[in-house]
């Protein structure tokens, strides 16, 4: 009784302390099921979660961390490379099936208005999950 009422304030508490220029990164592999990557990640309802693809099979996938509004400058060489080859297979992907896939669906924006994005918001578009 006192871990589960304790297990709920945490997750209020963690609620209440907004991460708006946070990021958080989950890597799955590729064409994996990003229900299951997301299990047993901790994260608030409105955080800025992205699952994205690591293509390395020899080597672990990272744990899932947080990074900033420099996430370029941030993350580590290597996972930054599966980031990007994540988001170029994204591009590849047809608009109509990212419910399939598990994602949530791309806004409708225009050019001016992915230009005043940040570099995390324009990423969290393209990998986003619904928190």
């Amino acid at each position: 009784m006192i871990g589960r009422n304790l297990a709920s304030r945490i997750v209020k508490l963690e609620t209440r302390r907004a991460r708006p220029d946070e990021l958080l990164v989950v890597w799955r592999r590729p064409d994996g099921d990003v229900g299951e990557a997301l299990r047993g990640v901790t994260f608030a309802k409105g955080d800025k979660v992205i699952c994205a693809e690591w293509f390395e099979d020899g080597s672990p996938m990272p744990e899932p961390r947080r990074y900033g509004d420099r996430i370029s400058k941030a993350m580590p060489p290597d996972e930054h490379e599966q980031l990007y080859r994540t988001i170029d297979r994204i591009a590849q992907r047809a608009e109509g099936e990212c419910n399939k896939a598990g994602f949530a669906c791309f806004p409708a924006s225009n050019e001016e208005c992915m230009k005043r994005m940040s570099d995390t918001d324009l990423i969290h578009v393209l990998l986003g999950v619904p928190t």
